[in-house]
Parts: structure tokens; C-alpha cells; sequence
């Protein structure tokens, strides 16, 4: 695996989100040898805005319209100099930070709406990588996402790392989130290549939700029913239906497990699975294979807190992809809900294998 990762883009606020999330930025630099690019951005524009509202409220000999037009002039003055000053002011304990580990950096600021200030500058830079908090200076508990960090997420088609906590770096474990789809499919390959610098444990997981197709059936039973002069003999066939789509479904994220570990690690081999876990070592990179059923972004992020993962990978879209989905409903909400970390590869139309 040769896949580069030669800038990383990192963004930053100086909250303590982004404290932590320029901590992973320095480690996962120093093992890809990367060049580091800062950014920020700062709403100048909002603050004048705010100034002309409270223009009412100035005392009676600063109501003259010239007076207030000289205030005007001198407030945006002040406040584009000094908010470029405040935001290189943020960046530049960055720049120290790096140059003590040797990792190159440069820092960029823009003025204007935050998330557009930051989205311009991270499609100007390219990058392999874009790293930030999962909030800024706000955060309201369980399933909070900042309005900055989701807006890059939904805007910008690349591959993110959204530090929600400190990430461990020293014989981590990643889960990694399979389909069957591109997405899911690149998401391994830059999994493999953090587990393989940074000794990890890769857990390839795929999940499904057979309660959808049951609820299906029993409103088809009940429809069938009664529809006059149809013999049917629901309960058989209700444990038919449930065994073949129970057991059909378990076969299916068996089949994509073994076929995306052949084309990620080049596997030629069939992989014995038993009691839907089995553990391989490939050279230096131990691999758990999990199926399990349930509501799918609820099992992955359960599945995560029981073995305490420090990662979560997965695909920016899945198997359902159409054109114009920003980003699937399964990544968002593991996003919001997931206990770790969360790294989302950029998109591929691509849905899926025919098994």
C-alpha cells in the first residue's frame, strides 16, 4: 500500500477540540512524513453588522450621520486588522509546536463566514487529509456536531478526520466499517495504513438490520390475509422468511468481509470464519472480522465502546448511493453518536459489488 499522505490540513479555532486535534495531527504527520497546513477563518463582517445595531444606542452627539460614518471607517478598520492579527495569533504556537517535531507547516488565514472562509482555503490547498474538532467553543452533549465542523463535512468531498476525543496512537484499534461500496473499500485501505504505523488492530465490521425486511413481510402477510379466498399459511411461512433473511444477511457481510480483505491486502486465500469472529495476522496487523444485526449506526458505535476503540473508518457513502447525497445517513449519525473518534473517506460513485 503506497496511498500518500503528503498534506494534511489542519483547522483550527483554539478550542480545546482543536487543541486535541492538533496532537493527532503531529503523530499521524510524523509517521506519513507530511507537510501540515493551519488554517482559519474569522467573520469580520459580523461584527460590523453587530456595530451598525447598536448604533441606536450611542449617546445624542454621536448621532450625527458624518460622525457615525467616521465611526464606521475607524470600528472596521480596527476590527479586520485585529481579528488577521488575533488568528495568526492563534496559529502561530502552532507553527513552534511543529517546528519542535521537525514536521513542516505553514499557517493561512481568510476573512469571512467561517465555514466558507475555511472551506475556501481547504479546496485552494488540496490536501490528502483535513483534521478537526468535532465543535468549536460550544458543545451540547451527546450527538452534537459544531455548525463549522458539519458543514465541511457535508460540503467538502475528502478524506476527514473529526477528533471528537484524544486519539491514541500507540497500538490503537480501529474499526473499520464494511458494505461492500468504494467508499467502505478506501476507508480500509487508509485504515491498513494507520494500523501498519501505528501497530494497530484493524476490527472489520459489517452490520445488518433484519427488522426492516421483517416489518415488510408482516404487512405483506396481513395485506395477503385478507385478501379474500387466499389460502396462506403465515406462520410457516414467517419462520421461512425470517431464517432466510436472518441467515442470508449474515452470509452476505461474511462474503463482503473476505472479499474486501483480498482486495485491500491482496489475499488470495479463503478466510475461515467461526461464530462470526476470527482473528488473522497479516505481517504485523492483527484483523478481527465481526457480522452482527442490528440498527446499524447504533451497532457500530456500540460495538465500538465495548472494545474501547480509538477510531471508527468508514465510507462517506454506502451501497445506497444516488447522485447528490452529501453524505450517507449511517456515516452522520455515527459521526454524532460514535464514543471515538471518527475518519470518513471522500466519496466514490461506485456502490457496490454484485456477490
Amino acid at each position: 500500500m503506497n496511498e500518500a499522505m503528503e498534506k494534511i490540513i489542519l483547522c483550527f479555532d483554539n478550542s480545546d477540540s482543536s487543541v486535541i486535534a492538533t496532537e493527532a495531527t503531529i503523530n499521524i504527520a510524523l509517521a506519513f512524513n507530511s507537510e501540515v497546513v493551519g488554517v482559519h477563518g474569522y467573520n469580520a463582517t459580523m461584527h460590523e453588522g453587530a456595530f451598525r445595531i447598536m448604533e441606536p444606542t450611542l449617546p445624542e452627539r454621536y448621532q450625527r450621520e458624518e460622525i457615525l460614518q467616521r465611526q464606521r471607517e475607524v470600528h472596521n478598520k480596527l476590527i479586520n486588522i485585529g481579528m488577521e492579527k488575533i488568528s495568526l495569533s492563534y496559529l502561530k504556537p502552532l507553527r513552534d509546536r511543529f517546528g519542535e517535531r521537525n514536521v513542516p507547516f505553514r499557517e493561512r488565514v481568510r476573512e469571512g463566514k467561517n465555514f466558507t472562509a475555511v472551506r475556501g482555503l481547504i479546496e485552494e490547498e488540496g490536501g490528502d487529509l483535513v483534521v478537526m474538532g468535532s465543535h468549536g467553543f460550544n458543545s451540547n452533549g451527546n450527538g452534537f456536531i459544531g455548525s463549522v465542523c458539519l458543514r465541511i463535512v457535508r460540503s467538502v468531498d475528502t478524506n476527514l478526520l473529526i477528533v471528537k476525543s484524544k486519539v491514541n496512537f500507540s497500538s490503537p484499534r480501529y474499526v473499520v466499517c464494511l458494505d461492500g461500496s468504494s467508499s467502505a473499500i478506501s476507508a480500509l485501505r487508509v485504515a491498513a495504513l494507520f494500523a501498519e504505523r501505528f501497530n494497530g488492530e484493524l476490527h472489520l465490521i459489517y452490520v445488518f438490520d433484519s427488522s426492516l425486511h421483517k416489518e415488510l413481510f408482516g404487512r405483506l402477510k396481513e395485506s395477503v390475509i385478507n385478501k379474500e379466498g387466499f389460502s396462506f399459511n403465515s406462520r410457516e411461512q414467517e419462520r421461512i422468511h425470517d431464517e432466510f433473511i436472518d441467515k442470508g444477511l449474515q452470509r452476505v457481510g461474511y462474503l463482503i468481509l473476505e472479499r474486501a480483505e483480498r482486495e485491500v491486502f491482496q489475499k488470495t486465500h479463503g478466510v475461515a470464519v467461526a461464530d462470526g469472529w476470527g482473528l488473522v495476522e497479516e505481517g504485523k496487523t492483527m484483523i478481527v472480522r465481526k457480522v452482527m444485526e442490528g440498527p446499524i449506526y447504533k451497532r457500530i458505535c456500540d460495538y465500538a465502546s465495548e472494545i474501547n476503540a480509538d477510531l471508527i473508518f468508514l465510507g462517506r457513502t454506502g451501497r445506497h448511493y444516488v447522485e447528490g447525497i452529501d453524505i450517507g445517513s449511517v456515516t452522520e449519525n455515527v459521526l454524532r453518536f460514535s464514543p471515538s473518534s471518527v475518519f470518513i473517506s471522500r466519496s466514490e460513485r461506485f456502490k457496490g459489488w454484485e456477490l
